[in-house]
């Protein structure tokens, strides 16, 4: 059957049997790129972002350090921007912005391929329809008044069979190229959202910190007022002065009256 299909399609067969197995190629590689990379690994994003919110930012970034996957990486950077001071808002958001679009950039490897493939595998069924339909035509044309359908036969051979590969292999290559991209795009809405998330936490981290400030200034003035009030009860009042009325009362002069 191949032999046939590939005599009866001549050249152009052969580009899209090539084409199809390029495309079967990016396909196993993007399941084995996804499946390896941990692209579907979300379970820890509750829990992280649970000790995100308490403030536990250093906890947050060692589990984080732990997990596989572009989601992981984007929230570690988040993390450690944000608790990383000395940077500016602007120098942060650039940096997550550079790891995201190299993260993407990586998921996205080998989906042009699909799209060309996609878009020119019917093209190449219309080159073989068309070469196939002129060699039937080029045969009916050297047989004069008798027509010999069987002289025929080859060329309308050929344009069938590449019209049938060309599609057979665009249909596939479509379907794997939006189905991967719609993965791709929700990782990508994860990543947003969780960048979101984190940054807009530390508003609440910053004021929490000047609350936490304020609370510490007014404990150092409270001690330090009453040290100064303990010093002045111990200048009023200096070790070794008669203390109590008892002794005072002995040398009260009204106790010489008795």
């Amino acid at each position: 059957m191949l032999d046939i299909i590939f005599v009866k399609g001549g050249w152009v067969m052969y580009v899209i049997v090539s084409l199809s197995i390029y495309v079967l190629g990016i396909i196993f590689f993007k399941a084995y790129q996804f499946a390896s990379g941990g692209v579907f690994n979300t379970q820890f994003v509750d829990r992280v972002m649970l000790h995100i919110k308490r403030g536990e930012l250093t906890e947050a970034s060692n589990q984080l350090a732990r997990e596989k996957g572009p989601l992981a990486r984007i929230m570690r950077v988040c993390v450690e921007g944000v608790m990383n001071r000395e940077i500016s808002m602007k120098s942060r958001e650039s940096e997550i912005a550079r790891v995201g679009s190299s993260e993407l950039r990586y998921l996205e490897s080998h989906m042009r391929g699909l799209e060309m493939a996609s878009s020119i595998g019917p093209l190449l069924g219309l080159l073989g329809t068309v070469i196939g339909m002129v060699v039937a035509f080029a045969k009916l044309s050297e047989s004069g008044a008798r027509v010999d359908p069987s002289q025929l036969a080859g060329g309308i051979w050929q344009a069938l069979i590449t019209t049938v590969g060309g599609l057979c292999v665009a249909v596939p290559a479509m379907a794997a190229y939006y189905l991967i991209d719609s993965l791709i795009e929700r990782i990508r809405a994860t990543m947003r959202d969780v960048t979101i998330q984190t940054l807009a936490l530390e508003d609440v981290f910053i004021r929490n910190e000047k609350e936490q400030e304020k609370r510490e200034a007014i404990e150092r003035e409270e001690r330090v007022r009453k040290m100064v009030e303990e010093q002045n009860t111990m200048l009023n009042n200096p070790r070794g002065a008669p203390q109590s009325s008892g002794t005072l009362h002995l040398l009260n002069p009204s106790y010489t009256k008795f």
